[in-house]
């Protein structure tokens, strides 16, 4: 059909008058750049959407995931999250690892399902910055700076600014994990602890 359109218009180009093909393709400059325009947009848009972590407010998601599972702790009670990655593993013959351990508690598997897909394998300092955007402590950007320059292990403790109840205090620690021998191991291990204090 475009190659039917083409035909027609280089046959009128050519039969109009000097006038009406000054029109004609100005009429076609118009359909490129208008053409232009919207495979441009068509390239721009995933990008755009890509960078775009969170919702109208543009919170990162992860903030969301992390609340929903702080939230189910019961009062007294504390719960934890560890996401491992990098280059090796457990086995000497292991080439890159990206787990996520629960110790079986469902909203813990609920988050790593989340994490796994959605962070890093290779840079765990980049997860806990992450993290740490979703804390209340002003102390979060000395945080970031420490992780970020790897003076690991680095933690901090702080309720999360999703969550009204700040009683649930999050602990986000960034560590190195032991090599195996034989084998040059090069984890990161992010443990997120929850515990909600008593009334």
């Amino acid at each position: 059909m475009l190659h039917a359109n083409h035909e027609a218009s280089a046959e009128y180009f050519i039969q109009a008058e000097p006038a009406s093909r000054v029109g004609l393709v100005q009429a076609l400059a118009g359909v490129e750049t208008s053409l232009r325009t919207q495979y441009l947009a068509l390239l721009i848009l995933p990008v755009l959407a890509s960078c775009s972590t969170g919702g109208a407010k543009g919170q990162d998601r992860i903030c969301t995931e992390i609340a929903t599972f702080a939230s189910t702790i019961e009062t007294g009670h504390s719960r934890a999250v560890v996401l491992r990655g990098g280059w090796g593993g457990d086995a000497p013959n292991t080439l890159m690892t990206h787990d996520c351990q629960h110790a079986d508690y469902d909203p813990g598997k609920a988050l790593c399902a989340y994490l796994v897909p959605n962070t890093s394998w290779e840079f765990g300092n980049y997860n806990a910055s992450r993290v740490a955007q979703c804390l209340d402590s002003a102390e979060r950007r000395a945080f970031i700076r420490r992780i970020n320059k790897h003076e690991w292990p680095t933690e901090m403790t702080s309720s999360l600014r999703l969550l009204a109840d700040k009683r649930i205090q999050v602990t986000v620690r960034l560590e190195k994990s032991g090599t195996v021998p034989g084998k040059l191991s090069d984890l990161s291990v992010l443990t997120l602890s929850v515990e909600r204090g008593n009334d």
